[in-house]
């Protein structure tokens, strides 16, 4: 299997949009969802961990500030540590006293169902499991024969990404989720599907009769999606180490963005019928030939991480859609850490005219940043001034308002508080997803495609043609007791 062909990349950062000029900039007021919400009360474990202090305490805070949290809700903290709940709170960070009558703490562990009888014995609870992945099966079992989530109704558990490790992982873990609770109850979590950014993808399509006409393999050459960050791991290589670059970002938020991009168009902006059209595209959704895993140069001076190390913090390839609108458009996809640029867009390539009139290749494209400086941008030619026939590119551009967007928390525990599934991965999502790259994290010689990853400089677009083209790192006991980077080795394609 070869990456490379005429270009390399396919998508060569070309299209970033940047800054050409904000032609037309719009903003309005919040509007807030006037909904009885379900939920009383919400129990986090994992409490005393990075996540709850930096995204799920300050989004309920701004729910609490805009009025969104229902009287008498009830905010507690649970985790093993044994520590006073004023402690609890103190580590949390300066917030107003009214906000801090509502938490409490309770030191409980998921895996003894005994301690579990520590919490607060309320109905209309949200249970979310911000732990370790590996602690997801006992927790479920134990929350159920504690009693805590017999009521389908009335109870649900929110579970963070990764939803199993690879495919084989998620079916037990979902088979374990099937046994002991209904799907209404299980809300998995991908905070991208909180950005109102990531929502606009649905409603530019589906809410513009200009531009569904053009959304098919008639029109559009290719679709171009990135994921770049300029940062490297940054204290998190020991988490780095077991998940890497397509377990951290291609399996779920990128193919989530994906299945927005080219789902067809739901009958209702309801969750069930938005899911459905969203598990028909991944079912479609194919690995294609032209694909290439890197890591950054540096990687392997991190803390934690050994020499011998294969984790992928680069992989770029293309991915096909085999269904009557798609069928033949590449989807190229590029993530990956310590790149020139940090941005996430989609770009939407459209065909040149059938007979080009005039010189240079066309600029028709819809971009959509996502971050940072959101904006969506409709680039065509337009003729330039004077007495030539010369064209030149024209953008329309809408601007996001920064100070008008909400966190991606924010906007899921509203959803979750108030029993609404549109944002969150159905298990046939979470299962395709895995189907889909189950061979980029492929282990052994079964593999079917080169998973050792080349090395490339930080600050580099990925690995070079020159650097892809010569023998990189195998997964070889020989390679690794020799503690070379570079050997020949012999894979399959």
């Amino acid at each position: 299997m070869s990456y490379y062909g005429s270009r390399y990349p396919l998508y060569y950062p070309q299209y970033i949009s940047g800054y050409e000029g904000v032609k037309i900039t719009t903003t309005k007021l919040i509007s807030t969802m006037e909904m009885e919400p379900l939920t009383r009360g919400i129990v986090i474990f994992g409490a005393t961990g990075d996540l709850c202090k930096r995204k799920l305490i300050p989004a309920l805070h701004k729910l609490w500030e805009k009025d969104l949290l229902p009287n008498g809700f009830v905010i507690t903290g649970a985790a093993r540590r044994d520590i006073r709940v004023s402690a609890w709170k103190e580590s949390l960070g300066n917030y107003s006293e009214e906000f801090m009558n509502m938490l409490d703490y309770v030191s409980c562990d998921l895996s003894n169902q005994e301690s579990l009888n520590h919490l607060p014995e309320t109905d209309d609870t949200t249970y979310f499991l911000s732990v370790p992945p590996e602690r997801y099966e006992w927790a479920i079992i134990n929350l159920k024969q504690g009693g805590f989530l017999d009521d389908p109704e009335t109870s649900r558990v929110v579970i963070e990404k990764p939803f199993g490790y690879d495919l084989k992982s998620a079916n037990h873990l979902q088979s374990v989720v099937g046994r002991h609770l209904r799907e209404k109850q299980v809300y998995r979590i991908d905070h991208y599907l909180g950005k109102d950014t990531v929502n606009n993808i649905l409603t530019t399509r589906f809410g513009n009769i200009l531009l569904e006409p053009l959304w098919n393999r008639e029109y559009i050459e290719e679709v171009q999606i990135y994921a770049t960050e300029t940062i490297g791991c940054e204290g998190r290589s020991q988490y780095y180490e077991g998940a890497g670059v397509v377990r951290d970002m291609l399996q779920n938020h990128m193919l989530q963005v994906l299945a927005l991009i080219a789902m067809e168009a739901p009958c209702r902006m309801d969750a069930k019928e938005i899911r459905r059209e969203k598990v028909k595209v991944l079912s479609a959704t194919r690995l294609g030939e032209k694909l290439i895993t890197g890591q950054y140069a540096s990687y392997r001076d991190e803390e934690g991480v050994g020499f011998e190390s294969m984790t992928q913090t680069f992989v770029a390839g293309d991915l096909y859609i085999d269904n009557w609108r798609w069928k033949g458009v590449p989807f190229h996809f590029m993530t990956g850490k310590k790149m020139p640029y940090q941005c996430v867009e989609v770009v939407i390539k459209l065909k040149a005219p059938p007979l080009s009139l005039f010189e240079g290749e066309t600029n028709d494209r819809i971009v959509m940043r996502l971050q940072p400086h959101a904006h969506l941008d409709i680039r065509i030619d337009v003729k330039s001034p004077g007495l030539g026939d010369n064209v030149e590119p024209a953008t329309l551009t809408h601007r996001y308002p920064d100070w008008l967007g909400v966190d991606g928390y924010e906007k899921l525990l509203h959803d979750a508080i108030n029993d609404d599934q549109s944002h969150f991965v159905h298990s046939e999502e979470v299962l395709e997803s895995w189907r889909i790259v189950d061979d980029l994290i492929c282990t052994g010689d079964n593999c079917k495609v080169r998973t050792a990853p080349y090395i490339y400089h930080d600050g580099q677009w990925g690995p070079t043609p020159r650097q892809a083209r010569q023998p990189g790192p195998c997964r070889s006991r020989e390679c690794l007791v020799l503690r070379v980077r570079v050997c020949v080795c012999r894979w399959r394609v």
